[in-house]
């Protein structure tokens, strides 16, 4: 109750903001998720619906939280921000919920979160590394993903130390997500010291860029950020390399997907990827390594898919979100999920990720990020704990 009075004082909490309790019954926990079933990201929309029901089905089998089943109601919105308004108003005040939990796209959250945190429903690891996530700091503001902008800076500075590279280049998207990883871009280069020789924005549609290669290769970049997403990540790569030029070339998380690693038919090899994903080692000869096989083998036979990176963290935040409901008590209330959250301290993923944790001051999850790269079509974890 001192750590909710100190934030009012603060600014960051209105009186009152958690009197109003919602989406709690004698015997139900109403989640609501917004994600893309159906549009042009329902290759993270799919499988992070299917993480979240996959781990609060195991709570609803072992007898759900204390006494109570959480029910997830799931919309799709299509990673477009009309639909996901719409979507958002129909959870809240007809489903009335009583969390949002992976709500998918920066533009969506940043056009929900306002009338949901009016409403005292707390904004749980949003399926995006924008920064607005988690600042500015908010009680019921809690991110899993560094953001977009620490990713670059995280990644160019270890290729920077590791390569001696001076003089950098970045293409990245036309977008709100494209902006972001130009700031994390610009302040590298400043931090740095580095000489920035070329920065190229495109649309999300683009598929040639044998025109953008051309004045890569001849801006004297030694290494090129990216701020794609899937297409055009291989787009872009595979016109980089066909155009002769054979240096560095690193991106974010997005990329992360073996969709791109096994393109083209092994022309992404050597691509680096920095973030807080780590693709998980099923070879391993361990307790860690028998659980996640035996998650893996069990999510396939729920789902009839294999899981990818999306589905694992999906399940993690919401184990994150379960086991803050728990230590909550049969009383659960918003307030007690946000102080339960606060005192999560060096929880270990389960799939090998980056140890988590939070504070009163601190509502992004991980404090390192790693880096990866495409080795005989696969991605390869190369580095852990880069700083950023």
């Amino acid at each position: 109750m001192q750590r909710l009075m100190s934030l009012v004082l603060m600014g960051l909490l209105a009186p009152g903001v958690f009197a109003a309790e919602q989406g709690i019954t004698a015997d139900t926990i109403k989640v609501g998720q917004i994600t893309d079933l159906s549009g042009a990201t329902a290759n993270w929309g799919v499988p992070t619906t299917f993480g979240s029901r996959m781990r609060i089905d195991e709570a609803n089998a072992a007898g759900g939280i204390h006494g109570r089943k959480i029910e997830l109601i799931v919309e799709d919105g299509q990673y477009q921000v009309p639909v996901s308004v719409k979507a958002a108003n129909k959870l809240l005040n007809r489903d009335r919920v009583f969390v949002m939990l992976g709500n998918m796209g920066t533009p969506a959250n940043n056009a929900n979160m306002p009338r949901q945190i009016r409403k005292g429903v707390a904004n749980l690891f949003p399926v995006t590394a924008g920064i607005t996530m988690y600042e500015p700091l908010h009680p019921m503001k809690f991110a899993y993903y560094v953001s977009y902008r620490d990713q670059g800076r995280g990644g160019i500075r270890y290729m920077v130390e590791k390569y001696g590279v001076k003089k950098v280049c970045l293409q990245t998207q036309a977008t709100d997500y494209g902006h972001e990883v130009e700031v994390g871009y610009e302040q590298a280069v400043e931090e740095l010291g580095l000489e920035s020789v070329y920065l190229g924005r495109h649309k999300v549609t683009e598929t040639d860029f044998v025109g953008t290669a051309t004045r890569i290769k001849n801006s004297d970049c030694e290494l090129l950020f990216i701020g794609t997403i899937t297409t055009d990540t291989i787009a872009l790569y595979t016109a980089v390399r066909n155009a002769g030029w054979e240096k560095y070339i690193i991106g974010n998380m997005v990329m992360l997907d073996p969709l791109v690693a096994k393109a083209a038919d092994g022309g992404m090899e050597g691509l680096f990827s920095a973030g807080p994903l780590v693709v998980p080692d099923l070879e391993e000869d361990s307790e860690a390594g028998a659980w996640r096989r035996d998650w893996y083998a069990r999510y396939e036979a729920a789902y009839g898919e294999v899981p990818n990176l999306q589905s694992q963290i999906a399940w993690l935040t919401t184990d994150l979100m379960i086991n803050a409901m728990d230590r909550a008590g049969r009383d659960l209330t918003t307030a007690k999920l946000v102080e339960e959250m606060e005192e999560v301290s060096a929880y270990a993923d389960p799939f090998g990720g980056p140890t988590i944790s939070f504070s009163a001051e601190k509502h992004q999850a991980v404090d390192s990020i790693y880096l990866s790269q495409v080795v005989d079509g696969k991605w390869t974890l190369i580095q852990k704990d880069l700083p950023f």
